[in-house]
């Protein structure tokens, strides 16, 4: 009997997306590029996209699927504004972890058809997400499309959390082995991309996409049947004129700047002539110097409204009074509140640098980043010149460059399905373990993108790993695997590969066993971890291919400390493959660790093992 023909099919990831929602129910730019592609590809482009729709399961550690009406209800949802009880949006929600589909559908979709997963979104924030992509990619040979929306952690880490700019970047060291292709909204991210890359992978292919966001928001933000004075007139008098500044309140927003410019008005204009600053945005990351500035001001802060969410028919209404808006942001993606305020006709006034220059075109307004004076200066003209004021607006609405979303949705599509897979080459011709240095297989404090911060993610294989910790990773009960691809000029070389680990609360049997492709190499080591005991292993071997791979079976495994509900088997902390002639970089790794160091003193707690 003939197979029916495999179909390319897309699998969209919207679990950052169902997140969003279950804690707020007005989208931002990154959930709306979201729903708006993902709509189109279920109803215009269904046949081109032949789509599923996933989101992963982060109790369960799986994908489940979401059927395509539930997605669309979602959509409707998003854009409904007040006209949906809250109480019906969670239940919507709550529909997503029980799907109606049979268990065993996806599992069916994905061997009966060749898929592409896209995340249009960001999964940077979910543990061990990169671990389940590879082990999609064994099973069911998928290839793999994120949208990488910024690198803002990277290129103004000042105004991160460390915290993210350190999840970041160890999620972005790996990108370049995990992914087939990715897409970014704008030239500038695609530049930004891959200057990164090439910083610690400077031979790596990275195909990166640009496709600009310049969708037109008017259909997407609706003000529906009600007057735009009678949306706002709960947020601003009637009659107040104001300029709108739409943005997460942030340092790297730099609304700031933007208020001291405000106070130069203040102080040289009839208080009555100026008009109202409204800040439309949510609290976000290091904005207290410029809330202070504005507590210390009460005459300044009497003109400036901050507003932390508005509904979509608000702010619709917002753009459309606005008597132009400004934006300010130190770096962005793409700019999303430039394409909204074209789209609504309200002239945009912005910092003239990045990927703000691709959203606003020849349509927008620029003043020079960091120089409040000529911020002042277009402000100044914009405010009380409405001759000027009217031109530059006409200008705007005649050149703002839009199209639909429904072409936007287009272009990802085409783009998406176009891209032939990398990843599996990218990681054989360029994942090598580096020899003679220490890898530590957990999360790492540096600040940059770097190979060792990928290897802790690329050496562990299988799904028998909890998620990386900073101190190490505790492996799951029964038998984890790390892979150690050699590097060429290793073949045939005496070497010594070192391991350490550290046993959990209970004594546990262990067997450990080293295998050449599927071949094992010598008897396994067997020996008991003691009670949170560390432990080092140093294997003498000469390999002579260049697939290595540890196997190490913990059994059953045990709880770990209440309240953690995890069970484990044992953490595995750092491992070094060196020469076995390298006496430097043996002791290095002897030395770097207090208990290692003492325990050969002491002739115990290091097993050898010839094999």
């Amino acid at each position: 009997m003939i197979a029916p023909p495999r179909s390319t099919r897309l699998m969209f990831d919207v679990t950052d997306l169902i997140q969003y929602m279950r804690a707020s129910r007005i989208p931002t730019g990154i959930q709306r590029v979201q729903l708006q592609i993902i709509y189109f590809a279920l109803t215009d482009y269904k046949a081109e996209a032949n789509p599923i729709v996933v989101h992963f399961d982060l109790a369960g550690g799986r994908w489940l699927p979401i059927e395509s009406e539930m997605f669309l209800a979602l959509h409707n949802a998003a854009e409904s504004g007040d006209e949906l009880l809250e109480e019906d949006l969670h239940g919507l929600l709550h529909r997503l972890d029980h799907p109606a589909l049979p268990e065993d559908y996806l599992d069916i979709q994905l061997r009966e058809n060749d898929f592409i997963l896209v995340n249009l979104g960001s999964s940077w924030w979910i543990g061990n997400y990169f671990l389940k992509l590879r082990e999609l990619r064994k099973k069911y040979n998928i290839r793999y499309v994120p949208m990488i929306h910024d690198v803002i952690p990277l290129m103004t880490p000042e105004h991160c959390s460390q915290p993210l700019v350190e999840e970041f970047c160890q999620w972005f060291s790996s990108l370049p082995f995990e992914v087939d292709g990715a897409v970014t909204n704008s030239h500038w991210s695609a530049m930004d991309i891959r200057h990164k890359v090439a910083e610690f992978l400077p031979k790596a292919d990275f195909p990166i996409y640009p496709i600009a966001l310049n969708g037109d928001m008017r259909k997407d933000i609706s003000t529906r049947t009600a007057t735009t004075n009678d949306i706002i007139s709960h947020l601003i008098p009637p009659g107040t004129t104001f300029v709108l500044c739409v943005s997460t309140l942030e340092s790297r927003k730099n609304h700031l700047q933007i208020f001291r410019a405000w106070e130069r008005l203040l102080a040289n204009h009839d208080t009555a002539n100026l008009p109202m600053l409204v800040c439309i945005g949510k609290a976000g990351w290091l904005f207290d110097e410029a809330a202070e500035f504005l507590r210390a001001r009460p005459a300044l802060g009497a003109k400036i409204m901050l507003i932390s969410s508005v509904t979509d028919q608000s702010l619709a209404a917002l753009y459309q009074e606005s008597l132009f808006t400004i934006f300010n942001s130190r770096y962005e993606g793409w700019g999303l509140p430039i394409t909204e305020s074209l789209s609504f006709g309200a002239l945009p006034l912005i910092a003239c640098h990045t990927s703000l220059t691709e959203a606003g075109g020849r349509a927008a307004v620029y003043f020079r980043s960091d120089d409040v004076d000529d911020l002042y200066g277009k402000l100044e003209i914009l405010i009380f010149n409405a001759e000027e004021r009217k031109r530059l607006s006409d200008h705007a609405r005649a050149n703002a460059n839009l199209r639909s979303w429904k072409e936007v949705a287009h272009e990802y599509i085409d783009t998406i399905l176009s891209i032939e897979p990398s990843a599996t080459t990218r990681q054989k011709e360029l994942l090598r373990v580096p020899i003679g240095e220490i890898i530590h297989i957990g999360k790492s404090n540096a600040l940059a993108p770097n190979v060792d911060l990928a290897l802790a993610n690329l050496l562990r294989d299988g799904l028998n790993w909890h998620d990386l910790e900073h101190w190490a990773n505790w492996t799951k009960p029964g038998i984890v695997t790390i892979q150690l691809p050699l590097p060429d000029e290793v073949i045939g070389q005496d070497l010594m590969l070192f391991l350490r680990i550290r046993g959990p609360l209970i004594a546990t049997p262990i067997t450990i066993t080293c295998c050449l492709d599927d071949r094992p190499l010598g008897s396994p080591l067997e020996r008991t971890m003691q009670i949170l005991e560390w432990h080092s292993v140093i294997f003498h071997l000469r390999p002579d291919s260049y697939n290595l791979f540890v196997h190490i079976d913990t059994g059953a495994g045990t709880p770990l400390l209440w309240p953690d509900p995890r069970h484990a088997g044992i953490a595995v902390v750092d491992l070094m493959l060196c020469n076995a002639h390298d006496t430097v970089s043996q002791q290095n790794f002897m030395s770097t660790f207090p208990e290692l160091h003492q325990s050969l003193t002491n002739g115990a707690h290091v097993t050898m093992h010839q094999i």
